[in-house]
């Protein structure tokens, strides 16, 4: 593909997008407070990296259709499919995926008991919206959980929020087994989170928002872990030479805040992990923030991966945002630099 092309494909995108109407996604009501409401999400990227085999790519980095209701009052259940990395040339083959299903149970006020396939509540970043990212896409450089379906397992969850001030995640989940080594007799796996508002209250959705566009200033403070014990087995040769077991840790503390300076928005964004599983060794981090005026937003990244052994991998990233219709409508681009290639990321997301 020349560069051309690729401009050209980018810019059909963009003016497709651009005419979008503000919608919200249809809704059916149905008896005894019954109702379902659905939405579609659209993430398309235009990349360019330097010194690689395919340095320009325009593909569909999500496109997911989202289910959400309830069928009687403190019954609510959510689902979603995905169909994530369409036509990106990195990517062997692509596959239309259950990604979330699950029904979430009130047991008492604002306790909740959610059973399902379910985003492991480990930290702030990988329980956050995919339509609300401060960046264009997630920090996934820093997460290293082993044993996951794109960071979901199969369990249950108790969640809710304590005084205002304080909101916990903790479930119990089997491992993740298909495109996995997890070991067949492997513990259960137990992941929590949680959550310290300092400013504001403690949110209770089920999905954290990065970037909230707006709204009274907040600080919440997190720590989290995951432990599954002999998850995995390592030396594996065969059932008379099945090799050795071995633990999965997981350990974080995290922030997310919005505060308003000068008349603009700002968003900040970090978190520190410590991992000690079958792909990862070490610790990650990041720190991203953005400052928002208007429509328009900077944004700034500075992440690290360093392993126990080997070297560590530092990069920084700098973006540039426009919301036309909030999270509806977004357009952004961003550059990233350091001991990665160097990489030309442009993005238009659209919500339904």
């Amino acid at each position: 593909m020349t560069r051309t092309d690729l401009l050209l494909r980018a810019a059909l995108v963009v003016s497709t997008f651009a005419a979008a109407p503000a919608l919200a996604g249809p809704r059916w009501d149905f008896d005894d407070g019954a109702n379902l409401q659905f939405s579609l999400l659209g993430q398309f990227h235009a990349v360019t990296v330097a010194d690689a085999v395919a340095d320009r790519d325009l593909y569909l980095r999500r496109g997911r259709l989202i289910f959400s209701g309830q069928i009687a009052d403190g019954v609510k259940v959510f689902a979603e499919t995905d169909n994530d990395n369409a036509g990106n040339a990195a990517v062997s083959s692509v596959s239309t995926d259950l990604q979330d299903i699950f029904v979430d149970l009130r047991l008492r006020g604002d306790h909740w008991l959610e059973v399902g396939l379910i985003l492991l509540p480990l930290s702030f970043e990988n329980t956050s919206s995919a339509a609300s990212l401060l960046g264009l896409d997630y920090n996934a450089e820093v997460i290293k959980l082993a044993n996951t379906f794109v960071w979901r397992d199969q369990g249950l969850m108790l969640h809710g929020a304590c005084g205002g001030k304080f909101a916990y995640r903790a479930g119990v989940f089997d491992g993740y087994e298909v495109g996995t080594t997890k070991n067949p007799e492997a513990a259960p796996r137990f992941t929590g989170h949680l959550e310290y508002a300092a400013v504001g209250a403690a949110p209770t959705g089920w999905f954290h928002g990065q970037e909230r566009l707006g709204g009274d200033p907040y600080l919440l403070l997190g720590t989290g872990i995951d432990y599954q014990r002999r998850a995995n087995r390592a030396g594996y040769v065969s059932a008379a030479d099945p090799g050795w077991t071995i633990d999965s840790r997981a350990f974080v503390v995290d922030l997310q805040s919005g505060f308003v300076a000068g008349g603009m928005f700002g968003t900040l964004d970090a978190g520190w992990y410590d991992w000690d599983n079958l792909n990862f060794h070490g610790s990650t981090w990041f720190v991203e923030s953005g400052l928002r005026r208007d429509r328009v937003q900077l944004t700034g990244k500075f992440a690290a991966v360093e392993p126990g052994v080997g070297d560590a991998i530092r990069n920084l990233t700098a973006g540039l945002h426009y919301y036309r219709l909030k999270h509806k409508l977004r357009y952004g681009v961003e550059f990233s630099t350091g001991d990665s290639p160097n990489q030309l990321l442009a993005g238009v997301q659209f919500l339904l």
